[in-house]
């Protein structure tokens, strides 16, 4: 697949199903024990379809789905939403398993800083990562996002039967980067 030629568009409640897939195995995919105790723990679901669809149907909240133009299929996913009169909120960044490590992370969290800017005139982007995933936070660190020192719990009981599938010391904690002023918009009269 070439990853520079990819579809990136708000999605449809008609997304999510296959967004739901996506996101599942790309969280699941993680083999490590930053998370999961082991390789089995396909029980464990990060979201549902229903949580998806009101997600994509939330007042000021952007979900994004990155096509391959090719088949048509999402491979990528990040959603967006407004906190407040300068911040915005990431959330769920998930690249489809067959197509990681090809920098479409970096794009997927490049176009929700660019959204929240223009959208709603976001000068920062905050988000949380569980604190064991020490990978993924110094990748989120190489993009110039900080720790603001910030930790909210682990929400386990989203989680049903948890135990000997989750370890039992995560929590998230806060991340975040000054995303810039908002362009000024020109009338073609200056």
């Amino acid at each position: 697949m070439a990853t520079s030629n990819l579809n990136f568009r708000l999605a449809t409640v008609d997304d999510a199903v296959p967004l739901e897939k996506l996101i599942n195995a790309a969280f699941r995919n993680d083999d490590t024990t930053q998370v999961y105790l082991s390789a089995d723990h396909e029980s464990i679901d990060v979201v549902s379809v229903d949580s998806l669809a009101a997600k994509i149907n939330q007042p000021d909240c952007a979900v994004l789905a990155v096509t391959d133009p090719t088949t048509g299929s999402i491979v990528a996913h990040g959603s967006v939403r407004k906190l407040d009169d300068s911040r915005a909120w990431f959330a769920v960044l998930a690249v489809d398993v067959g197509c990681q490590k090809q920098g479409i992370g970096g794009r997927v969290l490049a176009w929700a800083e660019q959204y929240a800017r223009r959208q709603w005139g976001s000068t920062r982007l905050e988000f949380d990562a569980v604190n064991t995933r020490a990978e993924l936070i110094a990748w989120y660190k190489s993009k110039g996002y900080t720790p603001t020192g910030e930790t909210s719990p682990f929400p386990y009981e989203y989680h049903g039967n948890w135990q000997g599938v989750l370890r039992d010391d995560l929590c998230f904690i806060n991340l975040g980067k000054e995303i810039g002023e908002t362009p000024a918009v020109t009338t073609g009269t200056e």
